[in-house]
């Protein structure tokens, strides 16, 4: 699954690329391929990504030892995904896309989330990198949001790209190290 998300998260980009510097004329259709079929593609990468990681967690014992976390990640995710959906509604072209934003970042805002009780449920070096990648893949795509909606700034466009390369060097290290649990969770305390 990691790996199918670097591939679809590759070839998204790859796309962005090449239809950016491809001659349009002044219709919608390269724009609309783009956005749609780009968008959709980092969609489906972080819903691998998210698919991948929760895999690794057993739900009953994340359920059972993580209560107030979880209640504290749903509030603070769906406020994450009101606000980006309040900054992205007024900029959108056709009301449709609202719909399909909305699902994009309750996607994306999901990845943090999950990450973060995959690093509490496993505590090693593998999930905390893989919660760190997660983590800047969504400061990046926070300020492609404040780029695109909010005001086009060179340095936004700079930060989002160094916090995409910075994520794919945790991930890159996450890739290292086996998903086993750190060793002192298997010792006993005993007290005199």
């Amino acid at each position: 699954m990691f790996l199918l998300f670097l591939v679809l998260y590759s070839l998204s980009e790859l796309l962005g690329l090449l239809t950016s510097n491809l001659p349009h004329d002044e219709s919608q259709s390269l724009y609309d391929f783009e956005y749609y079929f780009c968008n959709l593609l980092y969609l489906l990468s972080y819903l691998c990504l998210i698919i991948k990681i929760s895999k690794s967690i057993n739900p009953n014992h994340v359920i059972r030892h993580f209560k107030i976390h979880i209640v504290v990640l749903i509030a603070l995710s769906i406020y994450l995904v009101y606000v980006l959906q309040g900054i992205i509604g007024d900029g959108l072209m056709y009301k449709s896309d609202y719909y399909f934003e909305l699902i994009y970042n309750i996607i994306l805002v999901l990845l943090l989330p999950v990450s973060l009780l995959n690093y509490l449920y496993r505590d090693n070096r593998k999930a905390l990198y893989l919660f760190l990648g997660s983590l800047f893949i969504v400061f990046s795509e926070v300020m492609v949001v404040a780029h695109i909606y909010v005001k086009e700034m060179s340095i936004l466009n700079f930060l989002s790209t160094t916090f995409t390369l910075i994520a794919f060097y945790f991930y890159y290290q996450q890739s290292k190290f086996k998903n086993i649990g750190n060793q002192h969770k298997h010792f006993k305390v005993i007290e005199n």
